[in-house]
């Protein structure tokens, strides 16, 4: 299974959302607190400014964007992927 990585930061209302929204799903995934230093950096190299952030191999979705969240769980869930 591809592995998630959910970057995060504490007191982030939209992060608590999107891990939500992933449990809810079904979906496994690594939280990343933006605190840390190696995670602050892995996030500015993925080009983004700000959390939450959720990377699934090539896929990088930046916040909470319910559609491709949806495509996210669709594919991790199934047997392949569109």
């Amino acid at each position: 299974m591809t592995k998630v990585k959910v970057y995060t930061s504490p007191g982030c209302g939209t992060c608590a959302q999107v891990k939500e929204y992933l449990e809810k799903g079904g979906i496994e995934f690594v939280e990343c607190n933006i605190l840390e230093d190696k995670f602050a950096k892995e996030l500015k190299t993925l080009g983004a400014m700000s959390v939450p952030c959720i990377v699934a191999g090539d896929m990088v979705i930046k916040g909470f964007d319910k559609t491709k969240l949806d495509e996210l769980i669709a594919c991790l869930t199934a047997t392949a992927c569109a």
